[in-house]
């Protein structure tokens, strides 16, 4: 893959994450958990064969501390992205479709 090619679908993946966070962080407080020895707020989302999931501190002191979202589109995960106050950013899964625009409306109501 080209580096304008990777450049262009981190861009693209970045947005969707923002758009998915939009929606997550409006929704109910699902619950605490511990993930890789930290302690995480759990929120979720379901909504016309879409799902998503968005993790963050519990108590976001350090600044290397991760937040993750990850959302699925008739529960095959499309997006996984993770990033942390220390300007950390990494894209693990993104696959373009038809999920984009349903995510788009969503995120169009808030």
């Amino acid at each position: 893959m080209r580096a304008s090619d990777r450049q262009a679908r981190l861009k693209r993946a970045k947005e969707l994450g923002r758009l998915a966070f939009d929606v997550l962080r409006f929704e109910e407080l699902v619950g605490n958990m511990t993930v890789e020895g930290e302690q995480k707020q759990f929120r979720e989302f379901a909504e016309r064969g879409l799902s998503g999931s968005l993790l963050t501190p519990f108590r976001p002191m350090r600044l290397d501390e991760f937040s993750r979202i990850q959302i699925r589109h008739l529960g095959h995960k499309v997006l996984n992205i993770r990033w942390s106050k220390a300007g950390d950013f990494q894209l693990l899964t993104y696959e373009p479709g038809e999920w984009e625009e349903l995510l788009d409306q969503l995120a169009s109501v808030f």
